[in-house]
């Protein structure tokens, strides 16, 4: 280790295991002077997932690859080369993904990572689901952004209805870009966009401002009644439905309510919906990455509501409403062979400790299935989280019946 590439390799691993986040400062102290911006970012994207143990690491001529394993299980290689002057010009990090050739392989890959998880693959028949494979099926889990989809069906059934139309506008709020708005963030307050275009972002880039414009549109009861016709196990659990701006004030706002969300009843938590609902979002920047799910905050549904709710949003893309289907096939979310999988509709969630990916996926034949997933950890994980579990999910589709 006495080389510049081994001393290097010793120095990425101090920095990546150390509580002090990963900055230009540090990083300049490693890395060439046309690099530190491009290696911050990727020491960045992993350091949250520490502490990292070395299991190997190979040695060559000017470069090192250092073969870790992450707070949660997941094996990553680091590729490190060094310049003339020693210092790290080139890094690459890339994940080992568990390999996956039967169910039981799942389970066993994400159980390793330490979530508390459920997942389904089922055959759709007949408008109902069908188990293939699957755990904790039934159990309420997580859905983050999977939760858009009720709004999406809210939408689609008011379009259907004749009392929305897809050219209808929304506006654009300095309130609501503070949630996030990935897709709009570049309007200006006061814009108007169209129902379809809102509907478009909260699906394709999980647009928090467009879900909230739409909540607004259709209005609340509109959702608890897609609830509902979606088949979810306990409407009455997420009635009133929240919009973003009031779980994001409970979760992660300010002031801290978090306790009286915890331990209140249903007709308190209510109330404080209600209240926050009346002020501004201020988020917290102490509480950005603390899960909020381990208090319930959170939207609740199984594997089993995840699967109707896909069912139920597809059966709605019909007549005026046919553009759902487009809507939810504009990101596939997901590398497959499109050729064996040619719709895929998705929507995928992602908050502090909570993960989910979610398909409606129409296979060569026009069979189709829902394939879905959703992990909860009790601290935060980085964007590692996702790149692993998709590596799981690709494996997984491998294994789904196909005629």
């Amino acid at each position: 280790m006495s080389t510049p590439q081994g001393m290097r390799s010793r120095q990425t691993m101090d920095m990546l295991n150390s509580d002090w986040s990963i900055e230009p400062a540090g990083v300049k102290t490693l890395a060439a002077p046309d690099q530190v911006d491009d290696i911050t970012y990727r020491m960045k994207w992993i350091w949250w997932d520490r502490p990292f143990k070395l299991t190997g690491i190979d040695i060559g001529a000017g470069q090192s690859t250092l073969h870790v394993t992450n707070s949660y299980g997941v094996n990553q290689d680091i590729q490190l080369h060094v310049d003339g002057k020693g210092t790290v010009d080139r890094m690459e990090v890339s994940l080992r993904p568990p390999p996956v050739k039967s169910w039981a392989d799942v389970d066993a890959a994400i159980a390793k990572s330490g979530a508390h998880y459920s997942y389904q693959v089922a055959k759709v028949v007949d408008g109902k689901c069908v188990k293939v494979a699957g755990t904790n099926v039934d159990e309420p889990m997580p859905l983050a952004s999977i939760m858009k989809i009720y709004v999406l069906l809210a939408v689609a059934r008011a379009v259907s209805a004749g009392t929305l139309s897809w050219d209808d506008k929304v506006t654009v709020t300095a309130e609501g870009k503070k949630l996030g708005s990935a897709g709009m963030d570049n309007l200006a307050p006061g814009t108007q966009v169209t129902v379809h275009e809102a509907a478009q972002q909260m699906i394709s880039v999980s647009d928090n401002m467009a879900t909230d414009m739409l909540i607004n549109k259709v209005g609340p009861a509109a959702v608890d009644e897609a609830l509902v016709v979606a088949g979810h196990h306990d409407p009455a659990s997420l009635t009133p439905y929240p919009t973003m701006h009031e779980l994001f004030s409970i979760g992660w706002g300010k002031p801290d309510v978090r306790d009286q969300w915890k331990n209140g009843d249903k007709a308190q938590r209510t109330a404080l919906l209600q209240q926050v609902s009346s002020r501004p979002y201020e988020p917290d920047p102490y509480r950005t990455r603390t899960p909020a799910s381990s208090i319930g905050a959170e939207w609740y549904g199984s594997a089993a509501d995840i699967c109707r709710e896909h069912v139920a949003v597809q059966a709605a893309a019909v007549g005026p409403a046919a553009p759902v289907r487009d809507i939810m096939s504009k990101v596939a979310g997901i590398d497959l062979d499109r050729a064996k999988w040619p719709y895929l509709g998705s929507k995928g969630g992602n908050l502090p400790g909570d993960l989910g990916f979610s398909w409606y996926a129409v296979d060569h034949t026009g069979q189709p299935w829902v394939v879905n997933f959703q992990l909860t950890w009790p601290t935060f994980k980085g964007q590692t989280a996702a790149q692993w579990l998709l590596s799981i999910i690709k494996q997984a589709f491998d294994l789904i019946p196909v005629q």
